[in-house]
């Protein structure tokens, strides 16, 4: 008689390596913005994968090796509904190849959850004087030595100890979902590429 799986507890007992493959969407929020999720599929099952890190990523599919950890039943009510699901946690993935399509999939009820409220990014033209602390010397700027003093303050306030930024970066989601979409967007303006397969992201050539 094969065992059966009591999908009414944890599995959590040792770290599992499979192969699979990992679709990534990007998901509209009604409150403006969006956030991204995924969908492993691998030869023991089917999980969604509901991870800050995957912001950091390009819709599409990714194949590779998964480290599931933990593999657990959740649930949420979305449009008078409860919507039950597996999901599982990955400590590491090594990915092999990637496709930009994501196949036709079926519309996604939206967990309450996910719906986080997004921290406003604020335009570096709009930051009021006060703000932004005086030089040492207090020698009177350029206009053009301003804006970069301002966005220099950002930076530091968006990166904290990874500023300055070297060659090559590698963010911490647990900084939590706002702060690291407004560190992504930022690098993207700053010349940086994500590099899926390393996870880290680089200055491009």
């Amino acid at each position: 008689m094969k065992p059966s799986i009591n999908i009414a507890a944890n599995v959590a007992t040792s770290t599992v390596i499979v192969p699979g493959t990992l679709m990534i969407r990007d998901i509209p929020k009604r409150a403006g913005g969006s956030f991204k999720v995924g969908k492993l599929s691998t030869h023991i099952g089917q999980f969604e994968v509901k991870d800050p890190e995957l912001d950091q990523y390009e819709p599409g599919t990714y194949s590779g090796n998964f480290c599931i950890d933990k593999i657990y039943p959740a649930h949420y009510i979305a449009g008078g509904k409860i919507v039950i699901e597996l999901r599982a946690v990955l400590s590491c993935f090594v990915l092999a190849g990637f496709d930009t399509e994501t196949g036709d999939v079926e519309p996604l009820d939206v967990d309450p959850v996910d719906e986080e409220k997004t921290v406003p990014t604020v335009p570096v033209d709009s930051v009021p004087a006060d703000d932004v602390p005086a030089p040492d010397d207090m020698k009177v700027m350029s206009a053009e030595e301003e804006r970069a003093f301002r966005l220099e303050q950002l930076d530091k306030d968006t990166f904290g100890d990874l500023y300055p930024l070297g060659a090559e970066v590698k963010l911490d989601p647990l900084v939590g979902r706002a702060k690291l979409r407004s560190q992504c967007d930022r690098l993207k303006v700053l010349g940086y590429k994500f590099q899926a397969a390393r996870q880290t992201w680089a200055l491009a050539a």
